[in-house]
């Protein structure tokens, strides 16, 4: 027994209309009076509407989204702010109008009357029932009931952080009545739509797809508000990834730094020790959980990693710039390596001599070259200042190479 929006509409409307000949045909206090004390004689509340013992009582319900309260993804707390409206046929509250000065609607109170005892089936913290006993119930003539409980709803949800911060979460609410088994009572969604005439956004999410469904099975019956929200990114790039690709690209300013001034090593420190501080706040906002983990956090480890190499190649680097090199010289290979990456055009610019040979046959001059033009290498002597100078660019290129590859890895995969 399932009806669709125009349904409801239609309802509306006929609640509407008769609130207006109630005012119309204006019933004075003593009317009301009455109809209320006839309604709640030998009325027991605790008993569910009832046509026959074997058909149950339908529960239809719409849900009204007004916004998004808190979303934790540390603590997987999700908590929305809405109201339902559930309507329900209790034939036992019928009347008829022309018996009771033309009164087609009345307002009982809800902790008089039956209302489904409706609760939260994923609950955060505790397990409580939507209604907190001071909403009216209102009902037409023909035994119709009209309630609509609203609250701050929290519940439980998994969060998946994986490609934080350009995450898609899917969170939903379970509501059933507890204790009723679908023989009794069945939950349905009237409309899958969800209202969002009261809604307003949100901060930090935005909301992509809502959704209300039913649920039923031969042991349960349960309506779900299920909800589909991605993040905005904007906040956690500007505030915890391009920081952090800052201070990686501030550490590569350590190669360029002199390394007479003696600020080399203290330098790569410090920016290491800003880096690990840096990590311990924003482990803080990630959820403590290891399934699935951020691909985040491998990208502020990676940059820790790069950060503590650079730091040691700082420090194999002042080795090489204060090695003697008449006590130790520097070895023929690493020689002929820091010449080919750094020193080829010293070589390959340098002035070249010829020697003119006479030709007594033909009495002409030849140019034949100098012997030495092969040797021009060997008159390069390369110090260990040069091998750390060397060394030095090599480094610098390799670990910006390194953080643009991982840069361009993370946003790649995340953005996906």
């Amino acid at each position: 027994m399932h009806t669709g929006e125009p349904t409801m509409m239609r309802i509306h409307c006929f609640v509407l209309w008769l609130m207006y000949l109630d005012g119309y045909f204006s019933a004075n206090l003593t009317d009301v009076e009455n109809l209320y004390s006839t309604l709640l004689t030998n009325y027991n509340k605790d008993v569910r509407p009832l046509t026959t013992t074997n058909a149950p009582v339908y529960v239809n319900g719409t849900f009204n989204l007004v916004g998004l309260k808190e979303f934790d993804e540390v603590n997987g707390k999700f908590s929305l702010i809405g109201f339902f409206t559930f309507t329900w046929v209790d034939s036992r509250l019928s009347w008829d109008p022309s018996s009771h000065n033309s009164i087609f609607t009345i307002e009982l109170p809800e902790t008089k009357v039956w209302v489904p005892n409706l609760m939260i089936g994923n609950p955060y913290d505790k397990i409580g029932t939507l209604g907190k006993g001071i909403l009216p119930v209102t009902y037409v003539y023909n035994g119709l009931a009209y309630w609509s409980p609203g609250d701050v709803i929290s519940s439980g949800c998994e969060v998946d952080v994986t490609y934080y911060p350009f995450d898609t979460q899917n969170c939903n609410v379970m509501f059933m009545c507890w204790g009723y088994t679908p023989e009794a009572v069945i939950t349905t969604a009237q409309t899958p739509e969800i209202q969002t005439a009261y809604f307003s956004e949100h901060g930090t999410w935005d909301i992509i797809e809502k959704e209300l469904k039913s649920h039923l099975d031969s042991t349960m019956s349960y309506i779900s508000v299920d909800i589909k929200m991605k993040r905005r990114p904007a906040f956690a790039v500007i505030n915890i990834v391009l920081p952090m690709v800052f201070m990686v690209i501030l550490n590569l300013l350590v190669f360029i730094l002199p390394v007479d001034s003696g600020e080399r090593v203290s330098y790569s420190i410090t920016v290491l020790l800003a880096i690990a501080v840096f990590l311990t706040l924003v482990g803080d906002n990630l959820p403590k959980t290891s399934t699935p983990t951020a691909l985040l956090s491998y990208f502020l480890l990676g940059d820790l990693v790069l950060s503590s190499v650079i730091c040691l190649i700082v420090i194999l680097g002042l080795t090489f710039h204060h090695r003697d090199d008449s006590e130790s010289p520097v070895p023929n290979r690493v020689a002929r390596a820091v010449k080919f990456c750094c020193y080829r055009k010293v070589c390959r610019f340098k002035n070249k001599t010829t020697v003119e040979a006479f030709n007594e046959n033909a009495g002409k001059k030849s140019k034949i070259p100098d012997d030495d033009d092969d040797d021009d290498d060997d008159d390069i002597v390369v110090t260990w200042k040069m091998v750390s100078k060397c060394f030095d660019k090599f480094m610098l290129m390799f670990s910006l190479l390194a953080i643009t590859v991982q840069t361009v890895l993370f946003f790649v995969m995340t953005m996906q």
